[in-house]
């Protein structure tokens, strides 16, 4: 049975996976492969043809096409009439008897239960808007998931979030991460937010009170320079949407007693949020969807349609994200010839040789593998440096990535060693849970560690990425470090690199020092 999962083109990060018999095959977002950030409201046809093509299929063999957004049918005339044109940009037949949509918060629920590994959860999904609700409180027991309580659009805290963050200057819906980021520096406003109620089950917020609010707030300019009243916002609405995830899951605790939480949308990718529920008393075991924005969605609405044909969710742990496009060193080096680059050779180990350009406090791009899907990069497609040198965090930030100075990194380490460095350390493959620092090791990662000693971990089995694991084992044999300082493949307003073409254009167009791309070196 061949299950095509796709995004509504209605949403943004759009992107479409593929389940054949059960197994994930292959998943990737439209902004890679287009190059338009975010992808939005364009239908997922780039990532459609991908996956089809890595799964040796075509259009007509596909059983089902499972979208993730609920069906319109029903609704005002004016709202079908926009969902019916944006659902005809994609290269199906809308009327097409295959189609299964798959409520928008649902689809989000599922991406992240069905491939925990969890036999019982509960479930968090939450963002900014999804059709009629902004998120839900689930409980998941083996394949039957029901759901608690509705989290409504007027309570929508990625809705609140974002609001801040444009508040703040930086752009809503797509910057949010600035807003985690400089809340370290800041101090919560003590009862800033009188329009939320928290004596509820689940806080609510009053929707006036709210619009009157950010009304009577005084927007930043964009250049203008962060005081700190600004700083203390920021970590005064990452305060409240902390306060409410706790309360949110506290809740769902109270009914089932379970102390797993699996959690998506758009909010379950503040690392700082997660850290904080992990160590929470309510949370012993935690599992987020990596791609929790609206990509997750396709792959959500797949797993929801192959057990709803199926009878049970499919047999499917995802241990590591690495399901995009992949390039053979036969067609690396056709690319590097075809920019006519003199400045190239091809390694016998490419991780050894990388390491000790890294060791000597060389930035390199490392483009190796299968291209991981969501935000963050993990070793596939991945900007690194040496975390020991205090000054390499506004190296990157100011010569590659073009970020403002005050803007954290995260350190990849070896599974095995991370545990040395962190409290409390939980396995964390896909960097998104914020772990406090020991003190005494910060020095060690410094460029790597946020100004509150948090560091968002990504821990690397060598079973799962061997090549980008060797590439940190050599570095930790030079320095005795067992980490890297690690960023996505990119620069400001641009996508994760995909292609060779991408990683050329991009190591040519900022500051970094070196190029690893398959077993090729590449250097200026």
């Amino acid at each position: 049975m061949i299950i095509l999962g796709v995004t509504h083109p209605i949403s943004w990060n759009n992107g479409a996976c593929i389940l054949v018999d059960g197994k994930l095959i292959a998943m990737v977002e439209e902004e890679r492969l287009n190059r338009f950030k975010h992808a939005i409201e364009v239908p997922a046809e780039r990532a459609i043809e991908f996956c089809l093509n890595r799964a040796g299929v075509t259009l007509d063999d596909v059983d089902y096409f499972a979208i993730g957004w609920e069906s319109m049918k029903g609704h005002k005339k004016k709202e079908q009439h926009i969902w019916d044109n944006k659902l005809k940009q994609l290269p199906f037949r809308h009327e097409d008897d295959r189609i299964r949509f798959v409520r928008h918060h649902i689809a989000h629920a599922l991406s992240a239960y069905y491939v925990s590994g969890f036999e019982h959860s509960n479930i968090l999904s939450f963002d900014g808007s999804g059709g009629d609700e902004s998120g839900l409180l689930m409980v998941g027991e083996k394949s039957d998931c029901r759901i608690v309580k509705t989290i409504p659009n007027k309570s929508s805290w990625g809705h609140l979030y974002g609001l801040m963050t444009k508040a703040l200057g930086f752009r809503y819906h797509s910057e949010e991460g600035k807003v985690m980021g400089l809340a370290a520096y800041g101090q919560p406003i003590e009862n800033e937010f009188k329009f939320i109620d928290w004596d509820n089950e689940i806080p609510i917020m009053d929707k006036k009170g709210l619009k009157k609010y950010f009304s009577g707030l005084v927007q930043r300019k964009k250049g203008e320079e962060l005081n700190q009243h600004h700083k203390d916002l920021a970590a005064t609405v990452q305060h409240a949407l902390e306060r409410a995830a706790i309360q949110m899951s506290s809740y769902l605790h109270n009914i089932t007693g379970s102390k797993n939480l699996c959690m998506a949308g758009g909010c379950a990718l503040n690392c700082s949020m997660n850290g904080v529920l992990l160590r929470s008393d309510h949370v012993d075991n935690i599992f987020i969807q990596p791609a929790a924005h609206d990509a997750s969605t396709a792959l959500g609405a797949a797993l929801s349609v192959y057990k709803d044909v199926v009878g049970h969710r499919p047999d499917i742990v995802l241990k590591h994200p690495y399901y995009g496009p992949d390039y053979t060193n036969e067609e690396v080096e056709l690319e590097l010839k075809k920019y006519k680059l003199k400045n190239f050779k091809r390694c016998n180990d490419i991780a050894r040789e990388t390491a000790a350009l890294i060791a000597d406090n060389k930035t390199v791009g490392w483009f190796q593998g299968r291209m991981e899907f969501g935000p963050r990069a993990l070793g596939g497609r991945s900007i690194l440096g040496n975390p020991k040198n205090k000054d390499m965090k506004d190296i990157v930030n100011k010569s590659i990535k073009g970020r403002e100075p005050w803007r954290p990194f995260a350190p990849s380490f070896l599974a095995e060693d991370y545990v040395d460095y962190v409290k409390q350390p939980y396995n964390s493959p896909f960097m998104i849970i914020a772990f406090q620092a020991i003190e005494e090791k910060v020095s060690e990662i410094a460029s790597a560690a946020h100004v509150d000693n948090t560091v968002r971990v990504q821990s690397v089995r060598k079973e799962v990425a061997p090549r980008y694991w060797e590439l940190i084992n050599e570095f930790k044999k030079i320095t005795e470090v067992p980490a890297l300082l690690n960023t996505s493949f990119n620069v400001a307003g641009q996508p994760i690199v995909c292609t060779p073409r991408d990683a050329i254009m991009t190591f040519f167009g900022c500051g970094l020092d070196y190029l690893a791309i398959e077993d090729y070196l590449v250097w200026k």
